[in-house]
């Protein structure tokens, strides 16, 4: 399985299916998907932000384990 496609080293992977499938049903129609397009630059732009951190920080691996952003993502929802 390529990289992008597995959800160990792709954080977004849901968010990912979920803007495509919306495109495709839409026909293309990106005005129809734009909650699911957003949602997904957000995750993104979310795990590039830790990505860049722990890059900064020289923690390893710079894109945490399954495991890790699952505690992470948790941290984060109560936070805000």
């Amino acid at each position: 399985m390529s990289e992008a496609k597995n959800g160990d080293s792709n954080p977004c992977l849901q968010e990912q299916r979920l803007s495509f499938k919306c495109l495709q049903d839409s026909f293309g129609d990106k005005s129809q998907c734009e909650p699911q397009i957003e949602n997904y630059k957000d995750c993104k732009t979310f795990w590039y932000n830790i990505y860049k951190e722990r890059k900064n920080n020289k923690i390893r691996p710079y894109m945490p384990s399954l495991e890790e952003r699952i505690k992470i993502k948790k941290e984060y929802m109560n936070g805000h």
